[in-house]
């Protein structure tokens, strides 16, 4: 089964956990909508930082923003599929 390498789950679970200023407010593709994350089939979502600051694990999807999962830890959210992108 693929996965992320150990240190991109150590950064996404630093990230999302410490709900990180610059991963949550800044953007180098556009409009900002949260943290952007991406899933090991290709998909690119994100989590806002209202949703992390209430420990609430949401996935956007980025282009549509439609509802592509909602996780009940930070734990499932990464065993989904998904890291934060770097």
């Amino acid at each position: 089964m693929k996965t992320w390498r150990d240190d991109q789950i150590a950064l996404t679970r630093e990230i999302i956990e410490k709900v990180d200023f610059v991963a949550f407010t800044f953007s180098l593709i556009g409009k900002n909508k949260g943290c952007y994350l991406d899933h090991l089939d290709g998909r690119f979502g994100y989590i806002t930082k209202e949703d992390a600051l209430a420990y609430r694990y949401r996935v956007f999807n980025y282009e549509s923003d439609a509802l592509e999962g909602e996780y009940d830890s930070l734990d499932a959210l990464i065993e989904g599929g998904w890291k934060v992108s770097t």
